[in-house]
């Protein structure tokens, strides 16, 4: 199923973790950057279930490296959560960010942004409350529409999939090193039946993309050069990058070429 998002020509440009380059990863000043350039599509975040059962948006599962705190996440309730300093370790001036809620950033930005929510889900599990907590909030706030949702866990995925009947888009991730050879090439899609690709830059490439008829976003596009190159690839819509601004100018210089 290609989804409405992917209906026309659009070419999105999305904020790795928000503009990553810049703030503390995943953060409400992160996401806020983004917002604030209208060339900027949309934010990629990651999502994980804390103990206490709400949505928080990190990227890892313990707060080592962004807080120092050798701790897992689904560990921790949310009010053991929404103190911790999350943004100190990009540079002290980041001292009052917290880990956001889902919930705080579709209410923040709402349909400002066109949304690539990553379930983190470990390997071989399934995530169901995740995949359940997720698709509620996407309801509430009426966002079928702006969102995409992704994973390197093909289960995980299949199981989103369901819950919400295949009604947003979904696209497995991979690259050539964190997942299993049998799906670096994208075959995680035959697991999950996701509707779009999401390869890794050094996988995008790869003959065997041109090949396919999903729609293409890569992760993570990081300089103008390799930003060029990946929009000359026919299927390709849509670039992820820590400094989306960057990819924004790229894609408006192309588009101004092709109209003259």
């Amino acid at each position: 199923m290609i989804h409405t998002l992917f209906d026309n020509d659009r070419i999105f440009i999305l904020g790795h973790r928000g503009c990553s380059q810049s703030f503390p990863e995943n953060t409400m000043a992160s996401f806020a950057d983004c917002a604030a350039n209208p060339a900027v599509d949309g934010v990629e975040l990651d999502v994980h279930l804390c103990r206490s059962g709400e949505v928080v948006v990190c990227h890892d599962s313990s707060l080592m490296r962004t807080a120092g705190l050798d701790v897992r996440v689904e560990d921790l309730t949310y009010d053991e959560l929404k103190d911790v300093d999350v943004g100190s370790f990009k540079d002290s001036v980041f001292a009052d960010q917290r880990v956001p809620l889902l919930e705080d950033l579709f209410t923040t930005f709402g349909s400002r942004f066109v949304y690539d929510i990553e379930l983190k889900v470990d390997k071989f599990r399934i995530g169901r409350r995740l995949c359940a907590a997720v698709w509620d909030l996407i309801q509430k706030h009426s966002l079928e529409g702006n969102v995409m949702v992704s994973s390197f866990n093909p289960f995980a995925l299949r199981r989103f999939n369901r819950v919400c009947w295949y009604s947003v888009p979904t696209a497995d991730i991979f690259d050539r090193v964190s997942v299993p050879r049998l799906l670096r090439n994208g075959q995680g899609h035959l697991i999950s039946g996701s509707s779009y690709l999401k390869p890794q830059m050094d996988c995008a490439s790869v003959e065997f993309f041109k090949e396919k008829e999903l729609p293409i976003i890569v992760w993570t596009v990081n300089t103008e050069e390799d930003a060029s190159s990946l929009l000359d690839i026919e299927g390709v819509r849509g670039l992820i990058g820590n400094d989306p601004h960057i990819l924004a100018k790229v894609l408006k210089s192309k588009k101004s070429k092709f109209s003259c």
